[in-house]
């Protein structure tokens, strides 16, 4: 699967702060679902994510 518009997507993710602490993850948990080109996630993760392939 390619990551594309109005696909659904799901990944696992870490959210660290500047000193690397650990924000928040998904790890250990489900990973997050969304649809992809629908701004339900930050922009800039989204457009990076665009194209990319499962693995």
């Amino acid at each position: 699967m390619t990551v594309k518009k109005d696909a659904v997507v799901e990944m696992h993710y870490t959210l660290k702060n500047d000193a690397g602490d650990v924000i928040d993850s998904s790890q250990g948990k489900e990973p997050m679902p969304f649809i992809q080109g629908h701004g339900n996630i930050i922009p800039g993760l989204e457009s990076a994510l665009e194209g990319m392939k499962v693995g």
